[in-house]
């Protein structure tokens, strides 16, 4: 199935098909029985798009969705499964060549509109060890029990269930990654999900599941070609770590920015296992995200970092939550958010500690940089306790840059602009110095700057 980027797709590869309808409008239901798809995924997505139905959509009063404009959260207008035209499909082979020279990457995905263009499998020495890295349409026909058992086992429960919802109903594009106990892949696999044509919806999911002592990386991008201007992504990312394993997930989100999304992240962390999710915020209108991980056996760690960029009339919404299950655990949170002109931020999150987790170590941290007089960084920290014996600090900062600093740089000629962008870039390296990876680290910095660079 291994592909070059100048060829189709294999049909036999291809996301199970659907003709373009709005996402208000149930699913074509009878395209997942075409596909010869599992009967629990097809009764799964049935009973989804019931949940969705019957599920209101959030309003402000509503505490999971506080300081949130939900006028924002409109689904009119958005269409699944939108063809491609020539023209993006054309954009899409070109940024994957450029891509590809300078990727570091095993192994590779590429769908736009929820449209499968490009698959680089894993090398023979990784399959021969059991790796799985697939296609979540072709992982679902070829390994359903295995994908069955760990697929949105475990809700956010942070206030986007009708969205968890309505992205279980049209899921239909992603990765699966399965890495066997003992093996460890020493370079990242990479996904990338495009959305390709104005008002396409896309529904991205992404699967990892780590056996005992197996390490892996993953990458996944999420943009807009060219011609879409604005559009709405519903995606989610499982991250299953078992004893001794350990898992990075790279998400860098860089979409238009007159597009809406919602994103979820689950990560459950097993005994001496670990977790790093890191996320780069740049484009959409509205983002929101929902990140949850568990720390289900002594020894256990999550880190959970996070980068936004908000600038213009952007509005970014972040709520986590670490929750501490066995003993002798430890999480680790920093979200950092830069703010300019009259962007938004809000961000909640919970440390929540059960009775019989003692010796835990959990840290939160938000600290906000406010570029201008009209941004608005709001932050909502908090702790649930049930145990005696532990160390849990939260915490959030907000404030601009200070006077001296602006002056020190006028003094030496540099324009307040630039001062301000290498402001930010100071202040985003601590995360980015905790990624361990130059390379990535110098790629996302480049972003940052483009980002500025739009924004000027």
């Amino acid at each position: 199935m291994s592909q070059t980027v100048s060829e189709p797709c294999d049909s036999a590869v291809q996301a199970f098909p659907s003709a373009p309808q709005p996402i208000t409008t149930a699913p074509d239901f009878e395209a997942a029985t075409v596909a010869g798809l599992p009967q629990w995924w097809r009764v799964g997505q049935q009973e989804a798009w019931n949940r969705f139905a019957a599920l209101p959509m959030p309003k402000r009063k509503d505490e999971a969705w506080r300081f949130t404009d939900t006028t924002k959260l409109t689904l009119d207008g958005y269409t699944a499964g939108v063809p491609l035209s020539a023209a993006a499909r054309q954009e899409a082979k070109d940024r994957l060549l450029a891509r590809a020279a300078k990727s570091k990457a095993v192994a590779a995905l590429a769908f736009a509109n929820d449209e499968q263009l490009f698959f680089r499998a894993l090398p023979g020495e990784l399959l021969s060890q059991g790796v799985i890295f697939l296609p979540f349409s072709e992982a679902l026909k070829t390994h359903s029990a295995l994908v069955e058992k760990y697929f949105m086992t475990h809700a956010t429960t942070l206030g986007g269930a009708k969205f968890e919802a309505l992205h279980r109903a049209y899921c239909r594009a992603g990765a699966f990654l399965y890495i066997p106990k003992g093996v460890e892949i020493a370079a990242p696999v990479e996904v990338h999900h495009w959305i390709g044509e104005s008002g396409a919806a896309i529904f991205p999911h992404t699967l990892v599941v780590a056996e005992a002592n197996s390490k892996a990386e993953i990458v996944v991008h999420y943009g807009s070609l060219t011609a879409a201007k604005g559009g709405f992504s519903v995606g989610s990312v499982d991250l299953h770590a078992a004893t001794g394993a350990k898992i990075r997930s790279i998400a860098i989100q860089n979409f238009d920015e007159a597009v809406r999304s919602f994103q979820t992240g689950s990560t459950a962390v097993e005994r001496d296992g670990s977790a790093l999710s890191f996320a780069l915020n740049l484009g959409g209108a509205y983002s929101r995200v929902e990140n949850k991980s568990r720390m289900l056996g002594a020894g256990s760690r999550s880190d959970m970092l996070s980068l936004t960029a908000a600038t213009g009339t952007q509005i970014f919404d972040q709520r986590t939550y670490q929750e501490h299950v066995a003993d002798h655990t430890t999480s680790d949170l920093l979200y950092k958010n830069a703010l300019a002109d009259t962007a938004k931020t809000v961000f909640a999150g919970m440390i929540a500690v059960d009775p019989g987790a003692q010796q835990t170590d959990a840290y939160q941290s938000n600290p906000n940089l406010l570029l201008s007089e009209g941004a608005e960084a709001n932050s909502l920290p908090g702790l649930q306790i049930e145990a005696n014996d532990v160390r849990c600090t939260h915490g959030s900062t907000g404030g601009p840059i200070r006077g001296e600093e602006v002056f020190y740089m006028a003094q030496r000629g540099i324009p307040l602009s630039i001062a301000r962008r290498l402001f930010v870039l100071g202040f985003f390296d601590e995360v980015l110095h905790r990624l361990g990876d130059a390379a990535l680290s110098e790629e996302l910095h480049e972003l940052i700057e483009k980002k500025y660079d739009r924004a000027a």
